[in-house]
């Protein structure tokens, strides 16, 4: 016997509830044919008067992952994205695994292909849900998320989205996957209105107070210490690090930083790559860095101690990584800071200034600032350099800026002074991270300027066709500038790397590199009503940036294509 479609409330209304109820106010939808149930929820939801995330209809899956990613950045806040299958997860792999490198929390739901071929209600209608079944559709991401269901039954609605964003924000946070049959979506059901929310994160406190105390014990005889950031936790300013190593005088490196650490202008922050310094160093502090330093290029000093801070100090997620720890503080990033602050000022005595230390500090990084500005300077030609680029960006940015990179800006020259004003690549390197994560951060706080630095490579892994259309409907000033040097620099420079004097250095063209003929970039973003426009020459660079920031400031999203050389 056929079933008939529900007359009352139907699981697809109780999912999306308990995801508002869940904390998720947003969610970026990438519809398909098994969506009927969660459309008819957001078309009811005037006559119900249940509460949902907003949906936001967004037309690639990688742009809607991206875009979640950012938005956790800018806010704090995991978004769901809801997408179509096993092709439109399959869409989504690599933009989780972005997240899951970055242990950025994001809901991230799929249809699945109904299961029954006929007698229920949502049964099979057309020959694609054959086509798109799985044996197991969640074995796609299973290694990109910290954990995966599938719904069931319509009652477990509550306690499936409550253990989700529980796990998803848990520390180390991650991203976490649900899969929603098209059947059971459009089972009738009750709805918990008056729910008992489960959410119930793990956070961590500060490392063990033992290790603290060694740790403290290293440091406060430490000659030449050492601190390496990576990817910092999230906060509204630089605290406790900015007090703590200010106060002692320890000299910090940004090593291919995915967020920011410390504003550019503090006087131990001496840079970011730690090749050199790392050889001088006789007490390193890592934190939440999965590669402190490059173990082919550099080592540590012999006898130098290692201590270790993050949520996962071993980062397990790795399957080989064999940077030496000699204490490994296991806990929250800044409450262990902040633990180690405290203990590191019982056994420094308050006369001691580290004058030595500062002014030697002060001396490589005036050297650093007068390097980047020689190096800009000289780069203003036809085509430019990025670093004459990056500065022009510099000079443009203000407290309320934020700056999304990839393969993009030259960091070295810009002036990072506030908060959330920088965030750049995952290790894990998927491509097209930048303008969709922009796209997010966007969208996380329209009161900021959001500017996106990508390669024009880059750029086109973006799906900019969707990036830009995104930017129309949802409203967004974005300023996206690209990159434009017609290769991928990042291939070439591997390959420079390992054969120097090989063929492929001296080609005029390095095979598998070129991205040759250019499109015109400019037209795409302009087919979108963006203001576009491509830049050639250094000199006209300053006043291309200020139309683009004339119109971002009118509502409406900028592109800039700049010619580039490496």
């Amino acid at each position: 016997m056929k079933h008939v479609k529900p007359t009352g409330p139907f699981a697809a209304e109780a999912v999306l509830t308990h995801m508002k109820a869940a904390g998720i106010d947003v969610l970026f939808a990438n519809g398909g044919t098994d969506f009927p149930s969660i459309i008819e929820a957001f078309a009811r939801q005037s006559e119900t008067g249940l509460e949902m995330p907003e949906p936001l209809v967004i037309p690639h899956e990688g742009v809607a992952v991206g875009m979640a990613h950012g938005y956790y950045l800018m806010t704090g806040k995991p978004a769901g994205v809801i997408v179509h299958v096993n092709v439109g997860l399959a869409n989504s792999v690599m933009g989780l695994i972005n997240a899951r490198s970055e242990n950025v929390p994001i809901m991230m739901f799929s249809g699945r292909t109904p299961i029954t071929e006929h007698g229920r209600f949502g049964s099979r209608s057309s020959p694609i849900h054959w086509g798109q079944e799985m044996f197991d559709q969640a074995g796609m991401v299973r290694e990109a998320v910290k954990w995966d269901y599938e719904l069931r039954y319509p009652e477990q609605a509550g306690i499936v989205i409550d253990r989700a964003m529980s796990v998803a924000m848990s520390e180390p946070r991650g991203p976490v996957y649900l899969s929603l049959p098209r059947e059971a979506l459009a089972e009738g059901t009750e709805i918990e209105t008056s729910h008992r929310s489960t959410v119930t994160p793990t956070t961590f406190g500060p490392a063990d107070p033992d290790l603290i105390a060694q740790a403290a014990d290293l440091l406060a005889k430490a000659k030449n210490p050492l601190v390496i950031t990576q990817s910092p936790e999230l906060a509204s300013d630089f605290e406790p690090l900015a007090s703590f190593i200010a106060k002692y005088a320890l000299p910090t490196v940004e090593m291919w930083a995915t967020r920011l650490a410390l504003p550019s202008d503090h006087p131990m922050m001496v840079g970011r790559d730690s090749t050199q310094v790392l050889k001088e160093a006789d007490v390193v502090v890592v934190i939440n860095a999965a590669v402190p330093w490059i173990s082919d290029h550099t080592a540590p000093a012999e006898g130098a101690k290692i201590i270790a801070i993050g949520p996962d100090p071993q980062h397990g997620r790795v399957p080989i990584r064999s940077f030496p720890i000699d204490i490994a503080l296991a806990g929250g990033i800044n409450k262990t800071i902040a633990a180690l602050a405290a203990a590191l000022e019982q056994r420094v005595p308050t006369s001691e200034t580290f004058s030595e230390r500062r002014e030697k500090w002060a001396k490589v990084k005036a050297t650093q600032v007068e390097a980047a500005a020689k190096r800009a300077a000289i780069g203003n030609g036809s085509p430019m350099t990025p670093a004459y680029v990056s500065a022009c960006v510099s000079a443009i940015m203000d407290e309320k800026t934020t700056i999304v990179n990839e393969l993009g800006i030259d960091p070295s020259v810009v002036e990072f002074k506030h908060p959330n004003s920088f965030f750049s690549t995952p290790l894990s390197g998927g491509l097209g991270f930048g303008l969709t994560a922009a796209l997010g951060a966007q969208l996380g706080d329209r009161s900021r300027q959001v500017i996106a630095t990508v390669g024009d490579g880059s750029y086109m892994f973006a799906n900019p066709v969707a990036c830009h259309q995104t930017a129309t409907a949802l409203k967004l000033p974005l300023l996206t500038i690209v990159f434009n040097n017609g290769i991928w620099n990042a291939v070439r420079r591997s390959t420079l790397y390992m054969y120097p004097d090989g063929s492929a250095a001296t080609a005029n063209t390095m095979p598998i590199t070129a991205l040759d003929p250019a499109p015109d970039y400019a037209a795409v973003a302009r087919a979108h009503g963006a203001h576009a426009e491509r830049v050639e020459t250094g000199t006209d660079l300053p006043a291309a940036l200020q139309r683009a920031l004339a119109a971002t400031k009118s509502g409406r999203q900028a592109m800039l294509e700049v010619m580039v050389s490496y």
